[in-house]
C-alpha cells in the first residue's frame, strides 16, 4: 500500500487505483475509484475520479461507477449496491472499474 496526497492508495492496476478519503480514518468516512488520464484544468494531478464507495447512516456502504447523463434520472452514476462492509464495497468497486465513463487514456504527447 502507498500513500498519495489524498489518502491511501489501497488498489493500483497502473490504469485505475481506489483511494481512501484522507479525512476519514478507514472505517468510516469514503474512497475513490481514479483512473489516470490526460492532465488538463479538471485533472492536474492526471487522474479522474469515475466512482467511489461511502458509508451511508444505515451503516452500509454505497458503491457506484461514473456513466453517461440520463435525463431522465437526473444522474451520471450507475448505483453497483449497498453492502455490509467496507471490503465487500472495495471488491465491488475494483470488479466493476471498466464499465465507468473515462476520459482518452494518455499519450507519450501528454506526459
Amino acid at each position: 500500500m502507498t500513500t498519495e496526497t489524498n489518502g491511501a492508495v489501497l488498489l493500483d492496476d497502473g490504469e485505475y487505483f481506489v483511494q481512501h478519503n484522507v479525512n476519514y480514518p478507514p472505517t468510516a468516512g469514503n474512497g475513490f475509484l481514479m483512473r489516470r488520464c490526460r492532465y488538463g484544468l479538471t485533472t492536474p494531478q492526471g487522474a479522474e475520479c469515475v466512482g467511489g464507495y461511502d458509508l451511508k447512516l444505515d451503516g452500509k456502504w454505497l458503491v457506484d461507477i461514473a456513466t453517461h447523463y440520463d435525463e431522465d434520472t437526473d444522474a451520471d452514476c450507475r448505483v453497483i449496491g449497498r453492502f455490509e462492509n467496507r471490503l465487500d464495497a472495495i471488491h465491488a468497486l475494483w470488479q466493476h472499474r471498466h464499465e465507468a465513463v473515462t476520459r482518452p487514456r494518455p499519450t507519450d504527447n501528454d506526459r
